[in-house]
């Protein structure tokens, strides 16, 4: 068994369980019309698929990742302590988001959690990643706010969402 095959069936069992976990969440008579566990549902939904699609690519011997054979590699103590920072840094980045969501509101911070992400991975401060990041947050917007009807912090443009 491969690695990849290994982690897609953990995911798919995690996504079960955690289904499992949502649906017995007890409606409350303060639901809207998502409900309690409409989330945590849609969130295992994604797991379930995303590890769906990692067993298919394990299965038909296609690697998730291309590892190019010229790339330099780092010495070991600095690729342990970078894999040890990136997710705090992460971390950090969800915590600034949570801190300021409340004051810029949801589009706003979203667009600029997205873009610090981008540009955190490793891609570029450029237009379209400008672009990118206001477009995301605009379809999370229109999916979560106008959809399924979840409220969300105005922040600085009240009228206007």
């Amino acid at each position: 068994m491969t690695r990849d095959l290994g982690f897609g069936c953990a995911g798919l069992a995690l996504a079960g369980g955690y289904y499992a976990l949502a649906a017995a969440i007890p409606d409350s008579a303060l639901a809207d019309a998502v409900g309690p566990a409409g989330l945590p549902a849609i969130y295992a939904f994604v797991l379930a698929g995303l590890s769906l699609i990692l067993i298919a690519q394990s299965i038909r011997g296609r690697p998730v990742a291309p590892v190019s054979a010229a790339a330099p590699t780092a010495p070991a103590s600095a690729s342990a302590s970078q894999a040890l920072l990136r997710p705090v840094g992460l971390l950090l980045m969800g915590a600034v988001y949570v801190s300021v969501v409340s004051s810029l509101g949801y589009v706003v911070s979203l667009a600029g959690l997205i873009f610090a992400v981008t540009w955190y991975q490793g891609g570029s401060v450029t237009r379209q990643a400008a672009i990118v990041s206001v477009a995301g947050a605009a379809l999370f917007w229109v999916l979560f706010v106008r959809l399924l009807g979840i409220p969300h912090p105005p922040g600085v443009w009240p009228d206007l969402f």
